[in-house]
């Protein structure tokens, strides 16, 4: 087994750090990205008011140093739904905060949902009181904020009832609608709602999930992929599958518990199209739903997490990797057949989520599994451990969530790892260190549509 090389211990800011009522420090969930410009990776730090709704936001870089904050992170409001107040908190999820050069222009933006800061109720059940804001990822000045109705009509009921799984995990998914190169397009996802626009934040289209009661629910974080080859995104939901003007392309029950989904190139067609990989079941769909690889329920009970990669060394098609039981430490690996290559258990997490592909050797391979909080191989063994890194603080959140990113610069990836109720970030990267490598940071789609999931 290797033992990773500590890149970086890297407290945050004091003045972006919470203490709670017990005298716990915490800074709350992380993006990263190149705010700066200066080819070196940056940190953005979040809270949220009522753990739903992001109210402050803080940027600092690699070596820790604050770069701008805007908002208040001890925003109290009253409760709409009580009679206490709604307080700031590290979210109650990863959340619909995202990092990328949305208009083309070179320079990286933050995307987010924001609270308005005059607002003096609140409920964390919907999206009153909450626009969409784009800043300057050096300076944190707004660019644009739209509040559409479209936008603030989203809440987390369904049929009258309140649907808290699906409505938890709102997020900011970065897409290419249009065939521009240059620019982005993105989704946001809340409850049972999915809403695409532009990079001018103007609204493109709407769509509404018709699956969002437990556990018969749509993925819980929607995945945008190039599915027809066309050089333009669809957008997977397991159950649902959107063309990239709205339209619809499947809508079709595939099993409890849709968790996660990915866009993945399963079949190396010649068009670059990738397929559909959904966790219910075990599932590979095309682009017009129909089905090349299914598990099934007896294989796959729970699919709680799912994700591909060429974890096999020499095998010439990628590979499955499955969180198959639910929120239990269970993991299999399913080869391109569908055949079961291994069953086997990683360490217990506090919530037993946070699976992620690893590109720890390079394009010379293998991939590697993490799950908190080390590296596994495809075989199932113990790869890579983390050492001096600190026990997690537990519950629902406390965790080591992980970017995969390659921050030296040496084509290998690094795991970026944080903890929302802690006060610091880990960077772990495999030796040798090439030391002074690190201005080749290059921001893609698996730092700022990561499959940060609970």
């Amino acid at each position: 087994m290797q033992t990773a090389t500590l890149f970086r211990n890297m407290p945050l800011p004091d003045e972006f750090v919470t203490i709670d009522d017990e005298g716990r420090r915490y800074g709350g969930d992380v993006r990263i990205g190149d705010l700066s410009g200066n080819g070196l990776v940056d940190f953005l730090v979040y809270k949220s008011l009522g753990g739903m709704k992001p109210c402050f936001l803080g940027a600092f870089d690699l070596d820790g140093e604050p770069m701008w904050s805007v908002g208040d992170p001890r925003l109290t409001v009253a409760d709409a739904d009580g009679d206490d107040l709604l307080r700031t908190t590290s979210p109650d999820r990863p959340g619909p905060v995202a990092i990328c050069d949305l208009d083309g222009d070179g320079e990286s933006e933050v995307l987010c949902l924001l609270v308005d800061f005059d607002v003096e109720q609140a409920s964390k059940w919907d999206l009153g009181g909450v626009r969409l804001a784009l800043m300057d990822g050096a300076t944190g000045h707004l660019r644009k904020q739209v509040a559409p109705e479209e936008l603030r009509r989203c809440n987390a009921l369904v049929g009258g009832e309140r649907e808290v799984p699906n409505y938890v995990h709102q997020r900011l998914v970065i897409a290419n609608f249009s065939g521009d190169a240059r620019t982005r397009d993105f989704v946001v996802k809340v409850g049972d709602t999915l809403l695409a626009f532009n990079c001018e934040l103007k609204l493109l289209w709407s769509y509404t999930n018709p699956w969002n009661h437990y556990p018969r629910h749509s993925a819980y974080i929607p995945a945008v992929g190039d599915l027809d080859g066309d050089g333009r995104d669809e957008v997977i939901g397991g159950h649902f599958g959107l063309d990239h003007d709205g339209s619809t392309l499947w809508e079709n029950y595939l099993g409890d518990n849709m968790d996660s989904v990915v866009a993945v190139p399963w079949t190396g067609g010649d068009n670059g199209a990738h397929q559909a990989a959904l966790s219910a079941g075990g599932q590979i769909l095309d682009g017009d739903g129909n089905s090349l690889l299914a598990l099934g329920m007896e294989v796959v009970p729970h699919g709680q997490e799912i994700r591909c990669g060429h974890l096999v060394p020499g095998a010439p098609s990628p590979q499955l990797v499955i969180r198959y039981n639910g929120h239990n430490p269970d993991l299999l690996v399913v080869d391109h057949d569908g055949a079961v290559l291994t069953r086997f258990r990683v360490a217990e997490s506090p919530n037993n989520t946070g699976l992620e592909i690893i590109r720890w050797n390079g394009e010379r391979g293998p991939d590697l599994i993490y799950s908190p909080a080390a590296l596994y191989d495809g075989s199932g063994q113990m790869a890579v451990a983390f050492p001096d890194l600190p026990p997690p603080s537990g519950g629902k959140m406390g965790w080591y969530h992980c970017f995969p990113a390659d921050v030296c610069g040496d084509e290998r990836e690094e795991v970026v790892l944080y903890d929302p109720y802690s006060d610091a970030l880990y960077i772990y990267t495999a030796a040798p260190l090439e030391e002074g490598a690190t201005h080749r940071y290059r921001h893609t789609s698996r730092q700022y549509n990561a499959r940060l999931i609970d």
